[in-house]
């Protein structure tokens, strides 16, 4: 995973009871955004033309009630900027205009991926709105519809996991930057549509977690209606074990962070477990977890921790807080090298915006030079027991509140075990904490949107249109054509299958060509950074035309290509000229390959067909890049040089050394 290191954790999931479930979220390759008539496409790193500044605050459910995941994230107090531009931005994104239609076409999509998965589809469609107070949606709610249910996958093995639901909904907002207290979104994603499709936790282990993903992903892809480009697809991971509690893990980019996140959780949760067994042997409840900070900033004035001392120096507060019972319980590891005080400092971190807390499970002495009187004098003043633990920090103000208000929040918590959070994935297979996890209060009706029927016949009429599955497609492919069964899915994961459709009949007996010149090459181009969406399919047809008919050699098609990616308009004679590539007589090919031998007749005759290649470097430049297929190239030069190295037979019958071609 990314550059860090794979652990080695590994777990008897059936006697854990793991439980797992995936959420896909998969943009849609409409024209426009989901509930305006902007354009669905991202500006890259374009300027934005304005910007906007809001800030944000949490609103009561339908029953009353606040969602803890809204509420820690307005404990955070930021401010959000909002970027957008003046040709691909509406009122809408901005929340000054109510929604317009919702687009049709993008219902017709989710109803098709509804009907691969088998699911019940939703009769009348129900626009909701889900809360979200972390800036990434300026309304404070994104709209999101349910259109099936009760669905299933089929995995290689033969089982069958269960589709809870699929919901067409609006992306959010995309976050460029946080500086400060400050985060800025840009507008331009805010409002392209996607799908959100949930398993059932019926998932037990972590590569068949990964298959599920992989397989969901891979039929999206072949419908060749939806993004394919990096940041399109997003997966969430749902898990939790027999005794722990649920936890959602956010931004999982790839599907081989899979299988290591949920090993790794499965730990945590089993650490957390044992740290409230622990909790739970001894005299303290977590009503005794009570926030009583003292000012312990005189005791530090003078003290060695340089940090500290500034901090004191700039006017910060030094607090120390007693945390009766958990000696030891920070130092505890929760996963290689991270342990559960790293937990309560990120959470801290995250909410107050204070980079890590010091606390007596470390070794004040080595690692902050405290001196043992500081400690001691520390210890009195906050009546540290055998049994307790201390924690200090530095900070003033509203941070300061806030971060107390977390960590006896976060330890009243281990008396419970696992608390149910959103985490977000970090690429070395841990995860951080991101909010407190969201509940169904946070959804509600969207006043602003009347219900969309279905009717049976667009129904039916979608459902007449399904494609085959896609790993049956790949064997099919396979077959036919001859080729790995990992470039066909290539090809399906790519949305390419349509285009090598249209392709192959130009090279029916060379599909291995057809296949590398919409993959490989346009790979090769992508990662120059070249244009790669200007090429159409009209230039692969005529590129492939080319070389079927022998214009053009095998060797200069991507060089055709790559002129085309900046100058899509040009003709194929002209991109000829445009990458240096001559026409070419074939009928004088004899006469240069005769030339060349002669020129370089005493290392043919010493090296024989080892001649070949410093030979067909030379041939090729004489002939022109590109001009010449280079088989044909090969074949003539192999021929010639066999006539001067063949050995001949002498009068005895028996070869000899000579050559006939240098006997005059």
């Amino acid at each position: 995973m990314g550059n860090g290191k794979k652990t080695e954790l590994e777990h008897d999931y059936k006697a854990v009871g793991l439980k797992c479930g995936i959420e896909i979220h998969q943009q849609l390759n409409s024209k426009t955004k989901l509930f305006c008539s902007c354009r669905n496409e991202l500006q890259g790193t374009r300027e934005p033309d304005f910007r906007v500044l809001r800030k944000q605050r949490p609103v009561l459910g339908e029953e009353g009630v606040f969602d803890k995941g809204m509420l820690s994230e307005f404990l955070k107090k930021g401010s959000v900027i909002y970027e957008g531009y003046y040709d691909c931005t509406c009122t809408y994104e901005l929340d000054e205009t109510p929604p317009f239609a919702c687009n049709e076409k993008c219902i017709d999509i989710a109803l098709e991926i509804s009907q691969l998965l088998k699911m019940n589809i939703v009769r009348e469609l129900h626009v909701c709105r889900k809360n979200y107070v972390d800036g990434s949606v300026p309304g404070g709610f994104q709209r999101t519809m349910e259109l099936g249910q009760d669905g299933k996958l089929l995995l290689k093995s033969g089982k069958e996991i269960g589709i809870e639901n699929i919901f067409l909904e609006e992306d959010a907002a995309r976050r460029i930057e946080t500086k400060g207290k400050t985060t800025y979104f840009r507008v331009d994603r805010l409002g392209i549509p996607l799908v959100e499709i949930t398993t059932t936790p019926d998932i037990h282990d972590p590569e068949e977690a990964r298959e599920a993903a992989y397989r969901i992903g891979l039929l999206l892809r072949s419908t060749n209606k939806v993004k394919t480009v990096i940041g399109s697809t997003r997966q969430d991971i749902n898990i939790s074990i027999k005794g722990g509690q649920r936890i959602e893990i956010k931004g999982v980019q790839k599907l081989d962070w899979i299988p290591e996140l949920i090993k790794n959780e499965v730990h945590r949760q089993k650490i957390l477990i044992e740290i409230r067994k622990l909790l739970k042997k001894g005299t303290i409840t977590a009503d005794d977890v009570i926030l009583k900070p003292v000012d312990l900033t005189a005791i530090f004035k003078n003290t060695e921790c340089r940090f500290v001392k500034a901090g004191i120096g700039r006017k910060s507060k030094f607090i120390g807080l007693r945390i009766p019972g958990f000696n030891g319980i920070f130092g505890k590891e929760v996963l290689p090298n991270r342990r559960f005080g790293t937990e309560v400092a990120e959470k801290v971190k995250t909410i107050a915006g204070l980079k890590g807390l010091i606390h007596s499970d470390e070794d004040l002495i080595k690692k902050y030079q405290f001196s043992e009187k500081e400690i001691q004098l520390t210890k009195e003043k906050l009546e540290i027991g055998n049994e307790d633990l201390f924690i200090l920090l530095l900070a003033k103000g509203q941070p300061l509140e806030t971060a107390l208000d977390v960590i006896v929040g976060r330890c009243k918590m281990a008396f419970d075990g696992v608390p149910e959070e959103t985490r977000q994935a970090k690429d070395d297979g841990t995860h951080v904490f991101l909010r407190e996890l969201g509940g169904e209060k946070r959804l509600y009706p969207d006043t602003d949107t009347p219900p969309i029927i279905l009717d049976e016949q667009r129904i039916v009429r979608i459902g007449d249109t399904l494609g085959p599955y896609p790993w049956d497609l790949i064997d099919e492919y396979g077959k036919k054509y001859q080729l790995e069964k990992e470039l066909i899915e290539d090809l399906v994961m790519r949305g390419k299958i349509p285009l090598f459709d249209s392709l192959i009949s130009i090279m029916p007996d060379n599909s291995m060509l057809v296949l590398r010149t919409i993959t490989d090459m346009v790979k090769v181009l992508h990662r120059e950074e070249k244009n790669v969406d200007n090429l159409e399919e009209r230039h692969f047809r005529e590129l492939l035309v080319g070389v079927f008919e022998k214009e053009i050699a095998k060797e200069a098609m991507e060089d055709i290509l790559r002129v085309w990616t900046d100058t899509p308009n040009v003709t194929l004679t002209k991109a000829k000229e445009k990458a240096g590539i001559g026409s070419f007589d074939l009928s004088t090919l004899d006469a240069i390959v005769e030339d060349l031998i002669q020129k370089n007749l005493e290392l043919v005759q010493s090296k024989g067909r080892g001649a070949m290649g410093p030979l067909m470097g030379d041939l090729m430049k004489i002939v022109g890049r590109g001009a010449v297929d280079g088989k044909i190239l090969s074949a003539k030069l192999a021929k010639a040089i066999g006539k001067i190295s063949s050995p001949v037979k002498g009068k005895n019958g028996k070869k000899g050394k000579g050559t006939q071609s240098n006997k005059k």
